[in-house]
């Protein structure tokens, strides 16, 4: 899907991401590894295949003629436990540094939006890191308000800290996972239904 978004400054095009994309992204993907430690280009290829894949996951691109200036995944999600009405999240929304405050962002958001139409969907979720300021207010500007703080970590740390498993049967599995055992791509398709 292709669509234009005009920005304060600038006429952008938005559409979903293709392989043929990877090498324009990358301006960004460097910006986004400076922000997030340990991200390596093989999560961005693994994300835009899944969105070539999968129904219910999006990843959209901004163009600015033939600049990519801005990127995010949207997905079907969950809103909350306590509600059925399926939504829309919003996460790895990143703009090029040199483009913010030109309505990228705004640009993204507005293919989100059309993805919550086709999906039926009533409620967007946005991820947004808590140390980002600025995206946090921009975000307040447009509606948006704080419904949950999420805590992540690595499922070896949390079993090292609460299992009741045997050591043993911890270790040995960390260990498969190390030596590449567990395939990722396929746990991810399982998580996500398919």
């Amino acid at each position: 899907m292709r669509h234009g978004y005009y920005g304060k400054y600038v006429a952008l095009q938005v559409r979903d991401v293709v392989l043929d994309d990877l090498v324009a992204l990358m301006p960004m993907w460097e910006e986004i590894q400076a922000e997030s430690l340990g991200l390596t280009v093989d999560a961005l290829i693994s994300r835009i295949e899944l969105s070539l894949a999968q129904n219910g996951f999006r990843m959209v691109i901004a163009w600015d003629n033939d600049s990519a200036v801005g990127v995010a995944c949207v997905a079907l999600t969950d809103v909350g436990t306590w509600t059925e009405a399926a939504g829309i999240q919003v996460s790895g929304l990143h703009v090029l540094s040199s483009y913010r405050h030109r309505g990228v962002a705004k640009a993204l958001l507005n293919a989100a939006l059309q993805s919550a139409d086709n999906w039926g969907c009533t409620s967007i979720v946005v991820s947004v890191p808590p140390q980002s300021r600025e995206a946090n207010r921009f975000f307040a500007r447009l509606g948006f308000a704080p419904i949950a703080t999420n805590r992540v970590t690595e499922v070896g740390l949390l079993r090292k800290k609460i299992s009741v498993e045997p050591r043993r049967l911890v270790v040995a599995r960390m260990r498969r996972r190390q030596e590449g055992a567990t395939n990722p791509e396929i746990v991810l398709r399982h998580a996500i239904g398919k």
